[in-house]
């Protein structure tokens, strides 16, 4: 699909607690709401260029979208990177021992303790979103959510999906994430059987190693969802083949939502 600029507009907003970029398409009611959220350290703007990746890939016949960039809540200025934002704070000592340890299988249990408030903050904006969403295209038929992120932004996403009560979720992209809350993940499980998901994970990956990837991919076949990792030679990143595969995630979601 070529890029229109005058098809589409962008607004940098508040919705519920978070600031997030909106990018949504002026002449069609959207059949989506893509959420990508960020990793730990990057801006909130840091994923928007994946909107341009995946518009060049969907088929000139895809039914348009509207695509939620929220901003994580914790600023780490103090911590010298003054544009970085994170979901939860990450103990850095604890993630440098691990990794010399090789005990990486640690973090499947782990539970962050500000993650409730972080799925919370990412619900609230969610449904603000699809509140000014409805109202924009005078529409009262729920829009449907693709949850999704990179690497921290990838464990919220699937924490969201698990535990966020959203309703309308219609499917879930995890970038280069890992498996973390596991006992939590699995006893609230019912709701995602048959629901699509893609995932992606570098074997060469230095910042969550590839087995925690596929452990979360373990688990996510475990409680019935429908999708496969795509494993790649490469670092902590997206790959264009991850680009290929969301955007025909997207393309089938919305042709489903507008039939």
């Amino acid at each position: 699909m070529k890029f229109d600029p005058e098809a589409w507009s962008f607004r940098q907003t508040q919705f519920g607690k978070l600031d997030a970029a909106l990018v949504a398409p002026v002449r069609e009611t959207p059949r989506a709401l893509v959420v990508l959220c960020h990793g730990f350290g990057a801006p909130g703007t840091d994923l928007i260029s994946l909107f341009d990746n995946i518009l060049h890939l969907l088929p000139e016949s895809s039914p348009s979208c509207a695509y939620l960039f929220p901003e994580g809540p914790i600023s780490l200025e103090e911590m010298g990177i003054p544009d970085g934002r994170a979901w939860w704070p990450l103990n850095m000592a604890q993630m440098m021992q691990l990794a010399a340890e090789n005990r990486f299988d640690a973090m499947r249990e782990t539970v962050p303790p500000e993650i409730d408030s972080a799925r919370a903050a990412l619900v609230s904006a969610i449904a603000a979103c699809r509140d000014h969403l409805a109202t924009e295209y005078k529409t009262t038929v729920e829009c449907p959510v693709i949850l999704g992120g990179f690497s921290q932004g990838a464990m919220l996403s699937v924490d969201t999906l698990m535990r966020g009560g959203l309703t309308g979720v219609a499917g879930l992209i995890a970038y280069s994430g890992a498996l973390i809350c596991e006992s939590l993940w699995r006893s609230a499980s019912q709701s995602v059987r048959g629901l699509p998901f893609i995932q992606s994970h570098g074997r060469q990956d230095q910042i969550l190693p590839f087995e925690t990837g596929q452990w979360l991919n373990e688990l996510l076949l475990d409680l019935g969802m429908s999708g496969s990792l795509l494993e790649f030679d490469g670092p902590h990143t997206i790959p264009m083949e991850s680009m290929m595969q969301t955007a025909k995630l997207i393309h089938a979601i919305a042709m489903e939502s507008a039939s």
